[in-house]
Order: structure tokens, then sequence, then C-alpha cells
């Protein structure tokens, strides 16, 4: 049987914060692949954490994502990096860098699985629901580094998903605050119903219908 190991790396919204671990995308990967591709043998790691951006991502890059030897890596981040809070805000600059730092060590590593190397897939941080009474963050600082992410996939040739858009242009017709949680920022589980969809579409992309890795997107 074919092994493929899915890490997904990122923050809070990539750990599920303040919903049950069924909501995650990454139980859902573990519910609903083998039964779309049952020759796979599918070992999904989240590799997420609460409040973290991409220099705590670049740190801990080795031990919770090279460490598995994955097949594919999801990165999102992108949320805490443009924060308001001087703890959490990464500048723009660096959060290219870093977004680079990650896609080259993943690059170069050996995962003795016929590819050349693992996939790494970049995944653009949400929208939020601006208000006053809650400024963590906003949309318009969010979108420039949605706009990072993009420009890195295509300078490294990375699949990319634009979750950014895709939840803007869903507000459009459905109420854009029930797919967040009180706070305006983390997903509510209509949110996550949402990011699953975005990530198994792209997923069918990098597999064939018997559910082995293509080296394109």
């Amino acid at each position: 049987m074919i092994q493929t190991t899915i890490v997904a790396f990122g923050d809070s919204l990539t750990f599920g914060y303040g919903v049950s671990r069924s909501i995650t995308y990454t139980s859902r990967l573990e519910a609903f692949l083998p039964q779309c591709y049952p020759c796979v043998n599918w070992k999904i790691q989240n590799s997420g954490v609460n409040g973290h951006t991409t220099r705590e991502g670049v740190e801990r890059l080795e031990k919770d994502v090279l460490s598995y030897h994955p097949n594919i890596v999801f990165i999102l981040f992108g949320s805490n990096d443009s924060s308001f809070l001087e703890a959490q805000y990464r500048t723009p600059y660096e959060y290219e860098k870093n977004l680079c730092t990650m896609i080259e060590q993943i690059q170069k590593h050996h995962n003795h699985t016929g590819l050349h190397h693992p996939i790494a897939v970049l995944i653009t941080p949400p929208p939020v629901v601006d208000t006053d009474f809650y400024p963590f963050t906003t949309t318009e600082r969010v979108e420039k580094y949605a706009q990072i992410v993009k420009n890195v996939a295509k300078q490294y040739d990375c699949p990319v998903i634009d979750f950014f858009k895709a939840l803007q242009e869903l507000g459009q017709t459905d109420s854009f605050e029930s797919f967040f949680q009180q706070d305006g920022i983390h997903l509510s589980p209509k949110g996550y119903d949402h990011l699953y969809d975005c990530i198994f579409s792209a997923l069918t992309l990098l597999v064939d219908k018997n559910g082995i890795l293509k080296e394109t997107f």
C-alpha cells in the first residue's frame, strides 16, 4: 500500500482554536481521504500551534514538519504576523523571508518517495471581521500578507490556495460573520467547512485516480 504523509503547518487556524478536533481540516482529511483513495495509507499530522507566526514556524520546521518526512505540506500563516500586537507582528519583509526559508528547506528535504522533494502548498490567510472592539488585525492588513503568499508561491512554483479570496467571494452571497467565531478572527465550523473544501479540491489536483502524487500541480 502506498504511504502518503501530509503535514498541516501553521497557527491557530490550523490547530483548530475554539472548535472540536473533528472540525479541523486535518481530522476531516483523516476521515475522508481513505474513502476516496483506499489504496493509499494516509498519515495526517497537525502541526498548528496557537499564536505562532512565521518566525516560530521557521524555528520549529525541522521538528514539526521535516521529521515526519512529508509528501505534502500545507502552510497557513499570516493572521498573527499581520497583528497589531507588538509581540506577534512580523513585517511584510520578514514574513516573506520566513516563507521563502520554509519552502527552500522543504524543497531540499529528501523524503525517499520518488518525488524530487515534498510538495509545499501555500494557503493565504483569511480576511477578518473588522471591528472596533477587537482590533487584533484588519482585513486590509491581512490582504497584503495574502498577496505575499501568492507572490512567493509563484516564485517557487508552489500550489497556492487563495482562501482569502474564497471567503471574500462567499461573503458576497452568504453571511460573512458566520464564517468566524465571536472574535471575528478564528474560523467557525462553517468557516472550516470552506477551508476543508478548498484544501480537498487542491489535493485532487495533486494526485491521480489511484492516489499517487504527481510532480506538478
